[in-house]
């Protein structure tokens, strides 16, 4: 994958063709928690009041718990409503202090590095040092710095590493196969499922897709407001159809360290004994 942005319905559609073309079902001799079919981990990105005032009280009266990715720039405005969100059994994780999305230059990767370095440590403050250590791309963007696509991805992945994260999240792809999600955490497949209209039947294909695999479905939210403005906008209107979807379905919600620590356990490799 390139680490520069496409159309998101473009990428969902080429990622599943390919599913169509070959299904892939959950390795045999495992299962999700309580027999579901699939999992979701529902996303919301930034840190916006938006999330707390419009999506917040939705996923409490679901049952659902959700992961929040902050930035610094904007939680420190509602700190205590999003310290009381963590306390309430939701996932609160690094989506950096500012946001940057530029990525080229050695000055962009020492600046990347602190900005990941910072927000960390803002997280440990707040949300205490055991909390699960995940993270968001900012702009979907994998790579960092000079060279090759390969060099800028492994250059990024490190600096995450650096900091002890043990999942992140892109902005693309198809519903994650637990085998390979297990293999290659820092590189774990979403889908914004509003990001180009306001409709619920992207999300609802998407959701379906993972069903029948036996897969797993991370959703990635913005803005949550009375009415769609523009790109990674949600109305409330269809936010809480697909929620209400999920709900209805065989699958186990939760949040994304949460899912990633049972994949980990139920597919990850056994560690090598010397």
């Amino acid at each position: 994958m390139a680490d520069s942005q496409f159309s998101r319905r473009s990428l969902f559609g080429a990622a599943a063709g390919l599913c169509l073309a070959g299904r892939v079902e959950a390795e045999p001799g495992h299962a999700w928690p309580g027999g579901a079919r699939a999992a979701v981990s529902l996303t919301y990105d930034d840190g916006l009041n938006s999330q707390l005032d419009n999506a917040v009280p939705e996923l409490k009266r679901l049952g659902l718990k959700a992961t929040f990715f902050l930035t610094e720039d904007n939680a420190h405005w509602r700190l205590a409503d999003w310290e009381a969100l963590a306390r309430d059994g939701n996932e609160v994780a690094n989506h950096t202090v500012s946001h940057p999305c530029v990525r080229v230059g050695a000055a962009v990767f020492l600046g990347v590095q602190a900005e990941i370095d910072r927000m960390e440590g803002y997280l440990d403050t707040h949300f205490g040092v055991d909390r699960e250590r995940t993270y968001a791309y900012p702009c979907g963007y994998l790579g960092v710095g000079h060279g090759d696509r390969r060099s800028r991805f492994a250059r990024y992945r490190r600096m995450l590493e650096r900091d002890g994260v043990v999942a992140a999240r892109t902005t693309a792809g198809g519903p994650n196969r637990p085998q390979v999600a297990a293999a290659d955490p820092l590189h774990l497949h979403a889908f914004e499922p509003t990001y180009d209209s306001d409709g619920v039947g992207p999300a609802l294909r998407y959701l379906n897709e993972t069903v029948a695999q036996g897969g797993w479905a991370i959703l990635v939210f913005h803005e949550v407001l009375p009415r769609w403005h523009g790109d990674g906008d949600a109305s409330v209107a269809t936010h809480n159809k697909i929620l209400a979807h999920i709900a209805a379905l065989d699958v186990w919600c939760a949040p994304m360290g949460q899912v990633f620590d049972y994949v980990k356990a139920h597919w990850g490799r056994p560690a090598r004994t010397l």
